[in-house]
């Protein structure tokens, strides 16, 4: 991941060729687009003319129903844009920022702008969702889960799926696919399906992290009990040579997590995983590291651990501290540098959400390439005796 914990941006992409994809279900075949022969990017100039009253429905987790209009996303991608236009990347990042993205749609020949799914699910508080369904006017669905959404945007190739809201610079109802693909619909890069005429999206289930010891799931973290025995603190170190970190942040902390499990009280190695497949500690590249263990976790890291943990180039250890590492779900910074530009202190704490969450590990310690995003799955190894040397990779 790039800067910070992430940065998209304001992405701008364009794409040939339609392969590989999510493995998704259905679909009908777009119309043949008339209005060429210029095919344009982006959004329209003129946003005074956008049917802001359209809208489709969010049924979240909860059982709440929520009406998403497009005056409501519009003025999230302006806020995307003040961003952008203030020359730094998420200098709003505590606001409701929704992102547009823009990428030449195979199947109809257009450029297509829309937004991020994710994005969407943040701004109306539901941070914490996994198993979505897309249903269109027509009756067709489309089931993914947003772990495929965030190892597809944030990952890899980074491939776009997004909900779009123009095509050939018009509004999507507007243009030469509306009477098809009306004001909304689903598509993405390299995907082998779409939802046309998206109608709402219902939430049918939450991200949990199952905490797995010796290949059994023992214990499960979900928005149910993330905040018991709650845990925060505020962390900060400077560097000069990419993104310091200074925020409060709020958890649970991984040795008290640990404790509900057979390998409380025993010695035991660990290692977090991400939905995208990373790990921290590392277990692959040149950077291979040895898995935590019951000392670091319950004691607390001792830097520099490895021979890369230093904070800058001129080679400035990591500061000495006493915190413990915990597994995150909501944060606030301080004024956070690097790369010549300053965050502003955000002005209340806010969830992870898809960004950095919606739970992350923080290990004190440590430098924030070791800060694994997007957590799903922590597994542990637990010995009746000392851990054997050989079996900590």
């Amino acid at each position: 991941m790039e800067n910070k914990d992430i940065i998209i941006g304001i992405l701008l992409i364009a794409s040939v060729g339609l392969a590989g994809g999510l493995g998704f279900v259905l679909i009908t075949s777009p119309p043949t687009p008339t209005e060429d022969p210029t095919n344009l990017f982006g959004l329209p100039e003129d946003w005074s003319t956008a049917p802001n009253a359209s809208y489709f429905m969010l049924y979240n987790q909860t059982g709440a129903s929520l009406t998403v209009t497009l005056k409501d996303i519009l003025d999230g991608v302006a806020l995307a844009y003040e961003e952008q236009n203030a020359g730094g990347s998420e200098i709003n990042e505590y606001k409701k920022v929704i992102y547009p993205y823009t990428f030449l749609e195979p199947s109809s020949g257009l450029y297509v702008t829309g937004v991020d799914i994710l994005d969407i699910l943040e701004a109306y508080d539901t941070n914490f969702g996994w198993d979505l369904k897309f249903t269109s006017n027509f009756g067709h669905e489309l089931d993914i889960t947003t772990g495929d959404i965030v190892t597809k945007m944030y990952e890899g190739d980074e491939e776009s799926v997004i909900i779009v809201i123009a095509a050939n610079k018009k509004w999507l109802g507007e243009s030469s696919l509306g009477k098809q693909w009306g004001n909304f619909s689903i598509v993405g890069e390299q995907m082998s399906s779409s939802i046309y005429d998206l109608q709402k999206i219902d939430v049918l289930s939450n991200w949990t992290v199952e905490i797995v010891v010796n290949g059994t799931v023992e214990y499960v973290i979900d928005p149910m009990n993330m905040t018991y025995n709650g845990y925060d603190d505020v962390y900060h170190y400077d560097r000069d040579d990419w993104w310091s970190f200074n925020r409060h942040y709020w958890g649970r902390n991984i040795s008290e997590i640990i404790s509900h499990t057979s390998a409380a009280g025993l010695n035991y190695t660990m290692r977090a995983w991400s939905v995208d497949g990373y790990a921290s500690p590392r277990p692959f590249g040149g950077k291979k590291e040895v898995q935590y263990n019951n000392t670091e976790i319950e004691f607390g890291i001792i830097p520099p651990r490895e021979s890369w943990d230093l904070i800058n180039d001129t080679e400035v250890p990591m500061p000495l501290t006493d915190l413990l590492m915990s597994l995150v779900y909501a944060d606030q910074e301080f004024g956070e540098t690097g790369q010549g530009i300053t965050d502003p202190i955000w002005p209340y704490r806010k969830m992870c959400g898809y960004g950095r969450g919606p739970f992350y590990l923080l290990v004190p310690g440590r430098p924030r390439d070791v800060y694994l995003s997007h957590v799903n799955r922590i597994e542990i190894t637990s010995y009746t005796g000392p851990i054997p040397s050989g079996f900590i990779f």
